[in-house]
C-alpha cells in the first residue's frame, strides 16, 4: 500500500510530528506499505505560540500550496489512502480543502483527530466544532485518539465513520538508546515538557509549596524550555525550594533524568495523547496528571492519579498521596508499565492504521 500522510514532518518537533518521525522508522523495516508526505509542519514555533499573522497569513497562503502538492501526487502516483492528522483551529480550514480535493480526486482518506478539546467544543457547538464535524464529514474514517472523543463524535456528529486508535510508543528504541533506571531511585518527582502556564507550572509549583516542608528529602525536577521573563515572574511568587529547573535537554538526557526518578507529573490545562505520559509508564513510573484529552483512558485501572485541570487543591492532595504510599507507587509503576505494552505499542497501534488503511482501499478499488 502506498499511503499520503498529510502530517508536520519536524523540525519543529511536537507530539504529532514525533509520531510522524515513529512512522517513518517502523515503516522501513515493512514491504507492503510505503509512505508519500504532504509536510504541513510550520517553518517555526516558540514558546508563546506561532504569532496571528503566521497562523492567518502565511499559513493562509500555504494552504493552498498544499492543496497542490496533494493534487500533484494524486495525479503523479498511485495512492491507496490518504491520513491527514489535525491539531484542530484554523488548520481545519486547510484539512477541508485537502478532504474534498481527495474525494474530488476519488481517493479514500483518514481524518486522524490528534487534539482533545472535542467533547468541549461539540458540547458547546462552537464555531471550531461547526468546521471540524464539516471536515470529519468529507472524510471516508476518522480516528479518535481518545474514548472522550470518540463518544461526543458520535453523539454529535453521528453520521461520521469513527473509531478509536491510541497513539503508539516504540519501546525497542527506548531499549536500544540503554535508557534504564539506576537503583536506588531518587526522591523526585519530574516534570517533563514546555514551562508554560497551560503546562499547569504555576499550579504544580503552588501545589509544592504547600507540602515540601512535610516531605524534605522529596525534590520536583522541571525539565523543558522556558522564557527568561517567565522564570523571573515564577521566581518571584514562589520559593523554588528543593525545585530543579534544568531547562531544555536532549531527550535522552530527559528521559536518562525520568528514568532515575521515583515518579512523573504532568498538571496540563489540555492535551492530545501526550508521548511524555507514554514514556514515563514505558520507564515504570506511578504519574499524576490532569483528566484532558486521552489521559483518563492512559491511567486507568490503578496507572496514575488523575486530577481535574487548574486545581491546586486536587494537586496538592495528590502529591501527598503519591509522596507518602511507597507500596501504591511501586504497584502503579508495575501498572503502567503492562498497560504500555498490553495497548501502545507501535506494533500493536500500526496494525491498526493498516486494517482501516487496507479497508479504505479494497472499498475504494470496489467501487471503482
Amino acid at each position: 500500500m502506498k499511503i499520503c500522510m498529510v502530517a508536520p514532518v519536524p523540525p519543529p518537533y511536537g507530539g504529532i510530528g514525533n509520531w510522524v518521525l515513529l512512522m517513518d522508522e517502523f515503516v522501513r523495516d515493512k514491504e507492503n506499505v510505503e509512505f508519500v508526505h504532504v509536510n504541513t509542519a510550520p517553518k517555526s514555533r516558540g514558546l508563546d505560540g506561532r504569532s496571528l499573522w503566521d497562523r492567518v497569513v502565511v499559513q493562509g497562503f500555504s494552504m493552498f500550496g498544499k492543496k497542490n502538492e496533494l493534487k500533484h501526487i494524486l495525479k503523479k502516483e498511485k495512492i491507496d489512502a490518504i491520513h491527514i492528522t489535525t491539531s484542530g483551529q484554523l488548520a481545519v480550514i486547510r484539512d477541508t480543502m485537502l478532504l474534498k480535493a481527495a474525494k474530488k480526486g476519488k481517493t479514500p482518506t483518514v481524518y486522524h483527530i490528534r487534539f482533545g478539546r472535542i467533547p468541549e467544543i461539540a458540547q458547546a457547538n462552537t464555531r471550531e466544532w461547526r468546521m471540524i464535524k464539516k471536515a470529519m464529514e468529507v472524510a471516508s474514517c476518522v480516528i479518535a485518539i481518545d474514548t472522550k472523543t470518540l463518544a461526543a463524535i458520535k453523539k454529535y456528529a453521528p453520521d461520521v465513520n469513527v473509531c478509536y486508535i491510541p497513539n503508539p510508543f516504540d519501546l525497542a528504541k527506548l531499549e536500544r538508546a540503554g535508557i534504564k533506571a539506576e537503583l536506588p531511585l531518587r526522591k523526585e518527582l519530574v516534570f517533563v515538557g514546555w514551562v508554560i502556564k497551560t503546562k499547569g507550572i504555576e499550579e504544580l509549583l503552588e501545589a509544592w509549596e504547600c507540602v515540601k516542608d512535610t516531605y524534605p528529602e522529596w525534590k520536583l525536577r522541571i525539565i523543558g524550555p522556558y522564557a527568561e521573563d517567565y522564570y523571573k515572574e515564577l521566581s518571584s511568587r514562589f520559593s523554588f525550594d528543593r525545585v530543579i529547573f534544568d531547562g531544555e535537554k536532549k531527550h535522552d538526557e530527559a528521559m536518562t533524568l525520568l528514568a532515575g526518578a521515583e515518579g512523573f507529573i504532568l498538571p496540563s490545562y489540555t492535551e492530545g495523547f501526550p508521548n511524555a505520559v507514554l514514556e514515563a509508564m514505558a520507564l515504570e513510573k506511578p504519574i499524576i496528571a490532569t483528566n484532558v484529552g486521552a489521559i483518563p483512558d492512559m491511567l486507568e485501572n490503578g496507572c496514575g492519579i488523575v486530577i481535574p485541570a487548574k486545581d491546586t487543591e486536587a494537586l496538592k492532595e495528590a502529591l501527598e498521596h503519591l509522596l507518602s504510599n511507597d507500596k501504591e507507587r511501586q504497584t502503579m509503576s508495575k501498572n503502567a508499565r503492562a498497560k504500555l505494552e498490553s495497548d501502545y505499542t507501535v506494533e500493536t497501534v500500526f496494525g491498526e492504521y493498516e486494517k482501516i488503511w487496507s479497508a479504505l482501499s479494497q472499498a475504494n478499488r470496489g467501487s471503482t
